[in-house]
């Protein structure tokens, strides 16, 4: 009897000893982005895409198509809360909240970009962030 409840618990401690801890690790890469632009009021900017035939009827029938793309874009004003980027190149880059609270907040401490506002002009900025989704998180904004 005592040699088979050593023999039960030299079996028992095996399978603990055994036993190992698994642990799952995750690594998630984010890709920092630098980006140029000018502020614009991220409310008013809108694309829609307008097209146009012309039918010219007659012996030799030809039809024409044309497509514009319109762009609505408004600058960013003192009053304006959610904020865009429209880069050089024509892409509009929406921020997050937390960036667009922080634009709010140098737009009254920043002298310059408060100039630039109330003479309606555009305010040239650098964002350097991350692309969550569809929005960029600020990390800097100069």
């Amino acid at each position: 009897m005592k040699v088979a409840i050593v023999a039960l618990i030299s079996l028992f401690a095996g399978c603990l000893g055994a036993q190992t801890n698994q642990t799952e690790s995750t690594t998630t890469t984010t890709t920092t982005v630098n980006l140029n632009g000018t502020l614009i009021d991220q409310g008013c900017y809108t694309t829609r895409t307008q097209r146009t035939e012309t039918t010219n009827s007659g012996e030799n029938a030809t039809t024409r198509t044309e497509t514009t793309r319109v762009v609505t874009e408004c600058p960013a004003t003192i009053s304006t809360t959610s904020f865009g980027l429209l880069t050089p190149d024509g892409k509009f880059v929406r921020f997050d909240d937390a960036g667009n609270t922080r634009v709010v907040e140098m737009m009254k401490s920043n002298r310059d970009w408060n100039d630039y506002v109330t003479a309606h002009k555009p305010v040239k900025v650098h964002v350097v962030g991350n692309h969550n989704g569809d929005v960029v998180v600020i990390k800097e904004i100069r």
